[in-house]
C-alpha cells in the first residue's frame, strides 16, 4: 500500500512524494530552486521522516517544509475552514496560495486577495496562517 503526498502552488511548482514497499519516489513540476532543495535532501540518504524542514520564506522552502511536515505527520494547518474572509468570500486556499507566492504580511495578503479589507475580523486568522508558514514580516 502506498502513501502519496502533494504540495503545490497552483499554476506553478508541484511536488509529489510517494512511499511504497520499494521506497520513496519524488516527482513533479518545479523550478530550479525547489528541485535543488529537494535533491539535496534526497541525496542526504536519510529517510524523509528524519529530514529537518528548511528555514526561509521563499516559496521553495515553504513548499518543501510543508511536504516534510506532511510526510512526518506533523502538518496541522491552523485554520480548518474553507473560507477565511466571509465579507469578501475569500477562501482559505486563496489566502494560502497568496502567502506561498510571496505575500508575507497581512497587508500584502489583503492587497492580493482583498481578504480583511472590510470588517477585519479575519485578520487574526490570516496572521495565524502567516505565523504557521513561518513567514510573517
Amino acid at each position: 500500500m502506498s502513501q502519496q503526498y502533494v504540495v503545490e502552488i497552483f499554476g506553478g511548482d508541484r511536488i509529489e512524494a510517494e512511499h511504497s514497499d520499494s521506497g520513496w519516489i519524488f516527482r513533479g513540476i518545479m523550478c530550479a530552486s525547489c528541485s535543488q532543495l529537494l535533491s539535496s535532501l534526497v541525496s542526504s540518504g536519510k529517510n524523509p521522516k528524519d529530514w529537518l524542514p528548511p528555514e526561509g520564506e521563499g516559496h521553495s522552502a515553504l513548499l518543501v517544509r510543508e511536504l516534510i511536515l506532511k510526510i512526518q505527520g506533523q502538518w496541522q494547518f491552523p485554520f480548518p475552514h474553507s473560507e477565511v474572509c466571509h465579507c469578501r468570500a475569500i477562501s482559505t486556499e486563496t489566502v494560502d496560495q497568496a502567502i506561498l507566492s510571496g505575500a508575507h504580511s497581512p497587508e500584502e495578503v489583503s492587497i492580493i486577495t482583498t481578504a480583511s479589507t472590510a470588517c477585519g475580523t479575519c485578520r487574526p486568522d490570516i496572521i495565524s496562517i502567516l505565523n504557521y508558514r513561518g513567514c510573517l514580516k
